[in-house]
């Protein structure tokens, strides 16, 4: 995990591994405290069938600050850093995982720039402006913004820690922080400036979220996953997208809340590459999934 590579591109430097042989497959990690180092439990075993780039975002543990960290809000922005990292590694067409705001970033680079994508793999898209559309979506909105003002003012007044845990327990439920694995933990504190910028206006989050008019467009096969024990927004969202998304397929996994790489490894790296492993080609000619069709459960 230390044999890191860096590249300048828009105006930023990116520090990225690069790992295996085979399709490319590009990793993108979420918002707020974390880094390429979230997929530590993903890129050996996915390195052994397919060629594996996991970036830190701009602005993210190792890349260099960037004054009040505006642009690691941006969903255009990290999407724009997206493909021009594909193009720059000379990758083609990618399988592309994303998990929470990385999630969204690979839906909008699947929208603005489809000829980059393979396929999709994305673990429960905050997508905001889909979920102040939903019933009682304005509240889960204020709910989230109640809890990271605390988290906020903690880092601003240089309490990283406090403002960590504040931040991750608030999001994802009370004691999720300390039931993370040290190295989890020290990734987010790597990372906890970066809470700083997480908006809490609610007329302005989502705004660079794809729609619902542009999901049913997105052709490449994808497949949606999601945590039985995720905070209820997160669900609200993935079966609201799935029933826009034409080649989707839902899997739930049991004993996982929103980091699911994280808390089950095992499970979710065995649904991944099972759904790699039958998209190696380009694999658009699945039937879409039905709008009432259950999620299939993975333990």
């Amino acid at each position: 995990m230390d044999d890191y590579k860096h590249i300048l591109l828009n105006h930023t430097t990116l520090t990225y591994i690069d790992q295996g042989h085979g399709a490319p497959v590009v990793l993108v990690h979420g918002s707020g405290p974390t880094d390429l180092r979230t997929w530590e439990r993903q890129i050996e075993p996915f390195a052994a069938h397919f060629r594996v780039i996991a970036y830190s975002r701009r602005c993210h543990y190792p890349n260099p600050p960037a004054g009040d960290h505006a642009d690691s809000a941006s969903t255009r922005t990290h999407a724009r850093d997206l493909a021009a990292l594909i193009t720059a590694l000379q990758l083609g067409r990618v399988h592309l995982i994303g998990f929470s705001f990385g999630a969204d970033i690979v839906l909008r680079l699947a929208t603005d720039r489809p000829d980059l994508v393979r396929t999709l793999v994305i673990t429960e898209p905050p997508l905001r402006s889909w979920l102040a559309a939903l019933p009682g979506g304005i509240d889960f909105l204020a709910q989230r913004a109640a809890a990271i003002l605390p988290a906020k003012r903690a880092v601003q007044q240089g309490d990283l820690e406090h403002g960590a845990r504040l931040f991750i327990d608030g999001m994802m439920g009370n004691g999720v922080f300390d039931q993370l694995p040290l190295s989890a933990r020290q990734r987010i504190m790597d990372n906890a400036r970066l809470i700083g910028a997480e908006p809490t206006e609610i007329d302005a989050m989502g705004s660079e979220d794809i729609t619902c008019s542009e999901a049913a467009t997105i052709q490449a096969p994808t497949l949606l996953l999601t945590g039985d024990a995720s905070p209820p927004m997160f669900l609200l969202v993935s079966r609201e997208l799935a029933r826009f998304l034409p080649h989707v397929e839902h899997v739930q996994i049991r004993g996982a809340s929103h980091l699911l790489h994280v808390m089950q490894p095992q499970a979710y790296n065995a649904v991944v590459l099972e759904f790699l492993a039958r998209h190696r080609g380009q694999g658009l000619n699945q039937e879409p999934r039905t709008e009432n069709r259950a999620p299939r459960t993975k333990n």
